[in-house]
Formats: structure tokens, C-alpha cells, sequence
């Protein structure tokens, strides 16, 4: 169960527990003129009422954003590369999950964090495909969208040792294998799109192999 549906139940619970509670309360004490039961009625109202009210406030308003960046965002396919823990909400005593995306933009790696509102890591495995959404500096996750579809270059996605908050340059590498010709980051390897073979540069921009 999300994150947001949680919120929402305990929040419609709260509030029909304190309504339900309180008004029996306040009529009780009406009906008898007992001060202390209607003094108790007020305070379970509000106490209840209050709470439940602030749970499915938030609740609304975490789905009500998610709807936004889905209806007014862009679309991109990305890989899961890693995993955070999303502080703001706590299921069974532990922090939910957020997912470290890394996709294509305009050709440039960029990397997104995107909270899923869930604890299971299995629904979400490392090295996936998914299709996020990007509106106003917020991602979401489009739903159903977990595959093992391939992304050209995806293994530049998914390798770790690259920062998409450091420009690095790149060198034109000749294929060894083929003979095309193909651009690598100083100190990465990529997967020639022709022959699928692997070369690697070392920091310096000379190649180191060519399998």
C-alpha cells in the first residue's frame, strides 16, 4: 500500500472515530448536563478531528502533486540505478524508498530522484526500465512502467562511476573491432552501437580495450 493511501485511511479513520465519538459525548452530556462529558466531547473532536484532519491533508496534497508532474510533465525512459531512503515518510518503523534515475536529456545523463511511497524493493529492481515524469524541478513515477526494455547506451546509465553533476570531456575513439568511429568519456567505457563490443579510455583518453 502507498504512502498517500495510507495517509488518506488514517485520516478518514481519525476523523469518523472523532466525529462518531465526540458528538455521542457532546449529546450525552447535553442530554444529562454533565460539564466534564461535554468538556471531554470538545477535546476528542478537536484532538481527533485535528490529527485525522492533518494525515488526509497530506495524504491529498502528496497524490495531488504526483497527478500534476503526470499530466504536465515530460516524458523520459531512464534506468534504476540506486536506491535512497525517502525520510519524509515512514512505513512499519522504516523509512519508503526513492529511486535514483538516471536518463537522457537532449543526450546529456541526467539523474532524478523519485519517491515511490513504498517500502518493497522487489517491485523495483536495480538496472530497470521506467518512465518518469519531469514537471517544475518534481518526478514521478508513470505507473506500470517497471520493464526490462533496453535504452540505447544504458550502459552508460548504469555505470557508477559516473557523475552527472561533473562535465566530463570526451575523446573520438576508433571501434577495434569495427572500425567505427564513437565518442567515450575520459575514464569510461561505452558499448559500440554497431558491434556492440566494449571500449574503454583511461583518464588520459587512450584505449585501454576493446572486447
Amino acid at each position: 500500500m502507498k504512502a498517500t493511501t495510507i495517509f488518506k485511511f488514517i485520516g478518514i479513520l481519525f476523523v469518523v472515530i472523532g466525529a462518531v465519538v465526540g458528538i455521542g459525548m457532546l449529546a450525552g452530556g447535553f442530554g444529562s448536563t454533565e460539564r466534564p462529558m461535554i468538556f471531554m466531547g470538545v477535546m476528542f473532536l478537536v484532538m481527533f478531528c485535528g490529527i485525522g484532519g492533518l494525515f488526509a491533508v497530506i495524504g491529498f496534497r502528496m497524490d495531488r502533486e504526483d497527478k500534476k508532474v503526470l499530466e504536465q510533465g515530460s516524458s523520459y525512459l531512464g534506468k534504476i540505478l540506486d536506491y535512497r531512503p525517502d525520510m519524509r515518510v515512514t512505513i512499519n518503523g522504516a523509512p519508503a524508498l526513492a529511486l535514483v534515475i538516471r536518463y537522457y536529456r537532449m543526450g546529456e545523463i541526467c539523474e532524478a530522484i523519485v519517491n515511490t511511497g513504498e517500502a518493497d524493493r522487489s517491485k523495483y529492481p536495480l538496472g530497470s526500465t521506467v518512465a518518469i515524469r519531469l514537471y517544475e524541478g518534481k518526478a514521478a513515477l508513470e505507473p506500470g512502467s517497471v520493464s526490462d526494455t533496453h535504452i540505447e547506451r544504458e550502459e552508460d546509465l548504469l555505470n557508477p562511476d559516473f557523475n552527472p553533476n561533473v562535465n566530463v570531456s570526451s575523446v573520438g575513439i576508433k571501434c577495434p573491432n569495427c572500425g567505427a568511429n564513437i565518442t567515450v568519456p575520459y575514464g569510461m567505457s561505452r558499448i559500440c552501437p554497431y558491434c556492440d563490443s566494449k571500449i574503454t579510455v583511461d583518464k588520459n583518453g587512450r584505449l585501454v580495450t576493446g572486447l
